[in-house]
């Protein structure tokens, strides 16, 4: 199953590196990233969770990042939002056994599936929330 969790993740990131001298509400993220704020809060425990924001309760209530942009690299949030540390391939264990195909598969897909595991995350961890709002996101003049 895929998820968009990693995507909304890094919109939520940016927008609070984008909005710091603002005040930044589930309310006004869910607005941005045109979620239900449920989705939003949901998603928001598990970056709080990691260390990447922190967030104030009451009538002045504000959500922000827990440390620097240029600090959170998007392998942060990759491991912030991974369900249950399985990776992006799930390799089927259930082939036949007695199948020359079947049971060969798992052993050969773990060694490429362990390769694009290991690429993937060396190139997230060479991105930051910093990086991407200063290369995309441009303050627009009303």
């Amino acid at each position: 199953m895929r998820s968009q969790q990693f995507s909304v993740a890094v919109h939520i990131l940016c927008f609070l590196e984008f909005n710091k001298k603002g005040r930044t509400t589930s309310e006004l993220l869910a607005m941005s990233v045109n979620a239900n704020s449920a989705v939003i809060r949901r998603i928001m425990r598990k970056l709080t969770k990691a260390g990447l924001i922190t967030s104030t309760l009451g009538t002045n209530a504000a959500i922000s990042l827990a440390k620097k942009a240029n600090q959170i690299t998007l392998l942060d949030v990759y491991r912030a939002t991974i369900e249950d540390n399985r990776g992006i391939f799930i390799i089927h264990q259930d082939t036949n056994p007695t199948c020359p195909v079947g049971s060969k598969m798992p052993h050969l897909l773990n060694g490429v599936y362990t390769k694009v595991q290991t690429t993937m995350e060396n190139e997230l961890a060479g991105i930051t929330i910093d990086q991407l709002v200063k290369s995309g996101i441009v303050e627009t003049k009303n």
